[in-house]
């Protein structure tokens, strides 16, 4: 057995049944040797830096460690975007890198790995000979799963084509996973207990934890029990849709009212989220709170902006005992559902004046939420556009949103998607991506073709780079220095082999994705926003404008 074959066995034995990649020297016979068994499938990208995203968006949705293979030196070097985004989600990830041999006389890839992989906040794994081979890709695995970080494999090119004559065993590592800390004693409770007891106006904020625990209807019956406003974080969005007293996203992407509520607040509970930067806006959307947080982790990895109390633990087993705690202290309490309370969320929304040099981009991220199917997968990439999804789009019944913006890099939107949909095979898949963030890596149109993948793809296309364009307006600079005439992005995607339409009129949205749907394939929608139109965060910010973002309600 070679090893390369030894090492394909190992990652089949890891539960490895999709992988992304760019094939080359350092990584084709370990790619060969996979691709021998039917129950692998490769999905090869255009580059590699993609092919990083793409295992960073199928982790994302499936919960398994996500697997990308790339060769030696510039393969490599190209992922550096995409490993530390896959470190700031904290995603479970194996990037598999092949290396020159040390000593080779051909130098031209060679390069310090290690180096280059530690800064790019990604641990550095490497095999260092076939009697250790099998201990250390299953260590490779085993950090990868418990940390939730990214993991550079990496594989010497002579190694991998060394002969084994003995039997290979290999134990995964899933065999080695120690049981999670999943439900706190009382006495780490009872200080959390004690606050929601004292709380006039409290707020219950749950995040992708709370969704991943299934934690839904028992932080319900606690904010019922104890009076509190039900919000999300962004990546929580949607989860309390058509609850009475749902308030929306708490952060940036809050609505007018939203804020107006959250600065009352005078207790906020995080499930499974993480109350970071924009999820409090830097700590003063709830000035006067005090703050506890309800997580799998066994402690923050900063005191943070908002410091507070801390409890690890599963979302949903937590709140279960909570709940037990307050039921038998025969807790229940109006807390900040009031008629007031009430009056804020049932003011009649804002009315924009609708821009005159392009699709109004709130009708249309309305009118999206309107089009999407139950169950759907919503992809969005990340630039000045997708605070419009954030805000303006309901999601209906069932559908599952992931975002590509964890390390504030635009072009990393297609990859994600990509990802997302190898993921959830058969469902109705709509991703929305920029304009300028599609051109980075327009290339993978082709993957989507060549693989046959389902795409729906959005293209919030303003001819340049928004968040930039507003900037540089505010600023009293030329908006023409980060703008362009737009390519005929329906065109691009035709000429991959695909499909789609420009948009005359937001309300033809719906139209265009029921067609995009039922064609299957890639299915490109040119949507031709208005440039001059900034979102409700930046005109607050940049412009100095109140906001009237309205408080999102489901589609009815």
């Amino acid at each position: 057995m070679k090893a390369y074959e030894a090492i394909a066995q190992s990652l089949m034995a890891e539960s490895v049944t999709d992988f992304f990649g760019l094939m080359g020297d350092g990584n084709m016979w370990l790619w060969g040797a996979l691709c021998r068994n039917a129950s692998v499938k490769a999905y090869s990208a255009r580059h590699e830096s993609m092919a990083v995203s793409m295992a960073d968006g199928y982790a994302r949705t499936t919960g398994k460690v996500g697997v990308a293979m790339v060769t030696c030196g510039p393969g490599l070097t190209q992922c550096g975007t995409s490993l530390i985004a896959a470190y700031r989600g904290r995603v479970p990830l194996v990037l598999i890198a092949g290396e020159i041999p040390q000593g080779a006389k051909n130098k031209t890839q060679l390069m310090d790995q290690r180096r280059f992989t530690e800064a790019s906040y990604a641990r550095f794994h490497t095999v260092t000979s076939l009697d250790n081979m099998a201990e250390e890709i299953a260590e490779a695995f085993y950090a990868a799963r418990v940390h939730r970080i990214p993991i550079v494999l990496n594989l010497p090119m002579d190694l991998q084509e060394a002969s084994l004559d003995w039997d290979y065993e290999y134990r995964p590592s899933t065999q080695f996973l120690p049981p999670r800390a999943e439900s706190p004693s009382p006495d780490l409770l009872a200080p959390v207990i004690d606050k929601l007891i004292a709380a006039e106006r409290p707020v219950i904020i749950a995040g992708r934890g709370a969704i991943a625990a299934r934690a839904k209807d028992a932080i319900i019956e606690l904010a019922d029990r104890v009076g509190a406003l039900l919000a999300t974080s962004l990546q929580g969005k949607g989860y309390f849709a058509g609850h009475h007293w749902d308030i929306g996203i708490a952060g940036a992407f809050a609505s007018a009212p939203t804020e107006r509520l959250l600065a009352d607040a005078d207790f906020v509970l995080g499930v499974g989220a993480e109350l970071g930067y924009y999820t409090t806006e830097g700590g003063l959307l709830f000035p006067s709170a005090e703050v506890a947080r309800i997580d799998i982790k066994a402690a923050p990895e900063e005191i943070g902006v908002i410091p507070g109390l801390y409890v690890q633990g599963d979302a949903r087993k937590t709140v279960t005992a909570i709940n037990e705690a307050l039921a038998a202290r025969q807790v229940r309490k109006e807390g900040l559902r009031t008629t007031a309370t009430r009056a804020v969320l049932d003011e009649p929304p804002y009315s924009f004046e609708p821009p005159a040099d392009g699709l109004d981009p709130r009708a249309l991220a309305r009118n999206l939420g309107a089009a999407l199917p139950k169950g759907v997968l919503l992809t969005c990439g990340a630039g000045h556009f997708f605070s419009w999804i954030g805000m303006y789009t309901p999601l209906p019944e069932s559908a599952e949103i992931q975002y590509s913006y964890q390390f504030g890099a635009v072009g990393q939107g297609i990859g994600v998607a990509i990802g997302t949909g190898a993921g959830n095979p058969g469902r109705q898949h709509v991703a929305v991506e920029g304009d300028g963030s599609l051109m980075f890596n327009l290339q993978e149109l082709e993957t989507i073709v060549r693989h046959r993948m389902q795409m729906v793809l959005v293209v919030w296309n303003d001819a340049g780079y928004g968040a930039e364009v507003h900037k540089l307006v505010a600023k009293g600079f030329d908006e023409k220095l980060a703008q362009w005439e737009s390519p005929d992005f329906v065109a691009l995607a035709k000429a991959f082999g695909g499909d789609g339409v420009k948009l005359s009129s937001a309300s033809d949205i719906g139209g265009a994705i029921a067609e995009g749907l039922r064609k299957g394939g890639l299915y490109l929608i040119d949507a031709r926003v208005s440039p001059t139109t900034p979102t409700d965060p930046f005109a607050k910010v940049h412009f100095g404008r109140e906001s009237h973002a309205p408080l999102l309600r489901p589609v009815a």
